[in-house]
């Protein structure tokens, strides 16, 4: 793993982030489907970051890209002060991960859970 050349202030560096997959679009022809392209983003540590956007924008890509689920087509993600590579898998997935939004409950308020908690059966 080569070290990071610039500010090692950071916990995780992203820069100009690009994946891409092929897409067949004919006969033995594919074109580039530009699922995330050009993403650069710094994170101290301690601070946190959340992915918002609309159904794909690229969020999930982004995420799996800088745990090496997805080997991202060109860019750099170094990690405390390392560059993540295939050779660094194992130690990033131990200390980074994904926290995926629960669909069902974004979109019913805690006031709407704690009534039907309230009233389950054996609850008054």
């Amino acid at each position: 793993m080569s070290e990071m050349t610039n500010n090692s202030e950071y916990l995780v560096q992203v820069k100009d982030l690009k994946q891409y997959f092929p897409i067949k679009t004919g006969f033995m022809k594919t074109t580039p489907l530009k699922a995330v392209d050009g993403v650069s983003f710094d994170i101290k540590a301690g601070e946190t970051l959340g992915l918002v956007g609309e159904s794909g924008c690229g969020k999930t890509t982004v995420g799996r890209s800088l745990l090496r689920l997805y080997t991202p087509t060109s860019g750099e993600v170094y990690f405390d002060g390392k560059r993540v590579d295939k050779n660094s898998i194992g130690r990033i997935r131990k200390e980074m991960q994904m926290v995926f939004q629960d669909p069902y409950s974004s979109l019913n308020p805690p006031y709407d859970s704690r009534r039907y908690y309230r009233g389950a059966p054996g609850r008054t």
